[in-house]
């Protein structure tokens, strides 16, 4: 038995999702992965991660399950949320319960967060169970799955090389500014993919860079990468991605050119960025139900 959870990238919304507002969640391949193991227990995860914790708690204790993680321990791709699903399901499994995606975002509440700082939104949880760009607005009580439907659009994925641990990010920070124009900008953005409306995608995710930027939610070298990259006369958009924008950055770029900023982006000697996923990579199906 084996479950392959996907990767998450916050297209737009980081921050936003904190007041259960409303964001945009990529879904990609190459994805996490957890397989039965003979040998007992769990291997490749920590014992006081959130998985660990709920590991710890459930009533399996003759299964071994073994983690592996395809972008070796690099930030930003969810691997956290992804151990805390994968093991989820794996219990529930031995269990022959079925899983419930609301209830799972209640146990990872409960063992995700312990008062200090911030909670987590849990919207990687909610995005990582379902496929393709996810939209979530726990506000609304929305939470729906997208293809991408923009047929002269492709975006990019890169990572920085850079690793902020997002769940220490949330416990030193506070929301002292309001967060209404970002929130803005993500709602709109979701009208762009009910519309398949690239040029308004593009907009609202330079106008985010641009807001991030403002309120000083972007770290420096993302932001220098950022205007190197948006240099590129094929580059259409730019922002960094998750905690800081440090570890992922999102380039919108048009889809008949992709093949030649990825070939840039390999060979540029100022960012040594890597490429982790692009448009063609998107994650299609769900892996429970709501």
């Amino acid at each position: 038995m084996k479950w392959q959870i996907p990767a998450k990238t916050f297209l737009l919304g980081e921050y936003v999702a904190l007041t259960e507002g409303p964001s945009l969640v990529i879904t990609t391949s190459l994805c996490f992965e957890l397989t039965f193991s003979s040998k007992p227990g769990l291997q490749g995860i920590h014992p006081d991660s959130p998985a660990g914790r709920w590991w710890a708690d459930q009533a399996v204790p003759d299964i071994g399950l073994q983690w592996h993680d395809p972008y070796q321990g690099r930030g930003g791709m969810g691997a956290s949320s992804a151990q805390f699903i994968g093991i989820y399901l794996a219990c529930l499994h031995a269990q022959k319960k079925s899983p419930n995606r609301q209830a799972m975002l209640e146990a990872y509440f409960q063992y995700a967060w312990f008062g200090q700082g911030l909670r987590p939104s849990g919207y990687d949880v909610l995005a990582q169970s379902m496929s393709g760009c996810v939209y979530i607005n726990r506000q609304q009580g929305r939470c729906q799955s997208y293809d991408w439907p923009f047929h002269d659009l492709a975006f990019v994925l890169l990572h920085t090389g850079k690793k902020l641990a997002t769940h220490h990010h949330l416990q030193t920070m506070t929301l002292s500014k309001p967060l209404d124009e970002l929130a803005a900008i993500a709602e709109s953005a979701a009208t762009a993919f009910e519309s398949a409306d690239s040029h308004r995608l593009v907009d609202m995710v330079n106008a985010y860079h641009q807001q991030l930027t403002d309120l000083s939610l972007i770290a420096e070298h993302s932001r220098e990468y950022i205007s190197l990259f948006k240099k590129q006369v094929d580059v259409l958009a730019a922002k960094g991605c998750g905690a800081m924008g440090a570890d992922v950055l999102l380039l919108l770029v048009q889809k008949d050119k992709l093949g030649s900023i990825i070939n840039y982006i390999n060979n540029c000697s100022t960012a040594s960025c890597e490429v982790l996923a692009t448009s063609e990579n998107l994650w299609p199906r769900a892996l429970c139900s709501d």
